[in-house]
């Protein structure tokens, strides 16, 4: 018997064991939170950290895909990028100073406790919707011509190659591929060049997820080859967040197929990935890479757990008198998009206090977004519940759905946007959604109609 039939057969007790515990571990979170037994700050942090691990490990283990469905890599971005500064600090290695004085502002006040309760729930809500509504996908039925599949390829590369130029073009021509202080003071004063860098990710991730579900052994891998060293140069710039979420949709993308590389491959890839995180964040404020002097790869992982300081500052705002906006702020996008053809008022982006991109930008600086404190500030506690269990039924219905070159291109476009949400706010989802879905199926009609010569 295979591994994989190993799994299958024993799907359903591992789903029913993975709930139990879930569960149990919510109730210990929620007596904590509702002061029945008391964390300490250092208890807090510790089980965040175990909560982090157990979760991973039963996604893991209780999905049909693994480490490879979009639920999990999901769940693993979210909870870096949310949690990865609690996690290091629960076992106290933060030994970065610049880490250790820039969150000496906000990491110790009593909101972040807070931040830290919301962040945990989030992650329990999230993974036990996903497991309970997991199931395996039925077997892939694409029946498309092998030649029509490489020209989808090819037209996914050429948009690759071109959106890469584009991006070297602004990039060069506006000085801000000099080193990351250039790129955010650029993109500070210009919105013209803040929406060129936008759609140029936008389409260069459509463009990867092109490339990587029409991918099949024989096409060669020169426009994967493209994407790694732009993703090295723009890394090397400081963009973490612009390389690392088209990289895990591409990869939930190639998983949806088969599993590309096997564990052990993976971990030493992403601990080459930390200690390459480490280099830039050491460099790209200045661009010098002259004398890097620090090399524990957990730094990095601290360092992308930035996205807690949004969540503090909404507690904080909360706390400071701050209304809730009961939705308005997921509805906004769709009514500017609409005043566009109705007559109905349409204020300026930077006078519409519905975009939250545009508040947090005013009130905090350029420190992106979440979706836990878009949620939060919506809706308050009953947010968290909210997002967690749309995310979470959401993902696990993608990971239900037979893989084949069209559903898998759908589901890919989807994802680019959700991801980037990961560090940003809902503003730019609706439209990118349904741009990037209007594009695929014209490109996917494009690759059935075959050249005249």
């Amino acid at each position: 018997m295979s591994y994989m039939q190993y799994i299958s057969e024993r799907q359903p007790l591992l789903k029913v064991c993975s709930i139990i515990i879930i569960i149990m571990m919510g109730v210990i979170l929620l007596t904590s939170f509702w002061q029945a037994i008391v964390f300490t700050r250092d208890g807090l942090e510790i089980f965040s950290l175990l909560n982090w691990l157990i979760l991973s490990a039963l996604l893991a283990y209780a999905l049909p895909k693994g480490i490879w469905s979009i639920c999990f890599i999901f769940f693993t971005a979210f909870s870096i990028f949310h949690g990865g500064l609690v996690f290091v600090s629960a076992v106290g290695m933060i030994t970065d100073k610049d880490i250790l004085y820039s969150i000496s502002f906000w990491f110790h006040r009593a909101e972040t406790v807070y931040a830290i309760y919301l962040m945990n729930f989030t992650m329990i809500i999230y993974a036990l919707t996903a497991i309970f509504f997991s199931k395996n996908a039925p077997q892939s039925t694409d029946s498309l011509d092998i030649s029509l599949i490489k020209r989808f390829h090819n037209i996914g590369g050429s948009i690759l190659l071109f959106m890469i130029t584009v991006f070297l073009l602004v990039g060069f021509s506006t000085g801000a591929l000099t080193s990351y202080t250039a790129y955010l003071t650029i993109i500070n004063q210009s919105p013209i060049i803040t929406l060129m860098f936008v759609y140029i990710y936008l389409f260069l991730g459509m463009a990867v997820v092109f490339v990587s579900v029409s991918y099949r052994p024989g096409f060669g891998f020169l426009f994967f080859i493209a994407f790694v060293i732009w993703a090295i140069l723009a890394f090397k710039v400081g963009l973490r967040g612009e390389v690392m979420f088209p990289s895990c949709v591409a990869a939930a993308m190639l998983g949806r197929r088969k599993v590309p590389i096997g564990t052990f491959k993976l971990s030493i890839m992403v601990f080459l990935m930390l200690i390459a995180i480490v280099i830039v964040k050491n460099a790209r404020l200045s661009g010098d890479y002259s004398e890097i002097d620090n090399m524990n790869p957990l730094n990095a992982v601290a360092e992308m757990g930035s996205s807690l300081r949004t969540v503090q500052e909404v507690v904080k705002w909360r706390n400071e008198g701050f209304k809730l906006l009961n939705g308005t702020s997921y509805w906004a996008p769709f009514e500017r998009q609409l005043a566009l053809f109705l007559p109905i008022p349409r204020p300026p982006a930077k006078k519409d206090k519905r975009l939250l991109n545009i508040v947090v930008q005013e009130k905090a600086g350029p420190i992106g977004f979440s979706p836990v404190a878009e949620a939060y500030l919506n809706f308050g506690e009953k947010g968290i519940i909210f997002i967690a269990f749309i995310l979470g039924i959401s993902l696990a219905k993608f990971d239900a759905i037979p893989s084949s070159v069209r559903s898998d291109t759908l589901i890919g476009v989807a994802l680019i946007p959700l991801f980037i949400m990961i560090r940003n706010s809902f503003t730019f989802i609706p439209v990118q959604t349904i741009m990037g879905i209007v594009i695929s199926l014209i490109i996917l009609q494009l690759a059935k109609v075959k050249m005249v010569n």
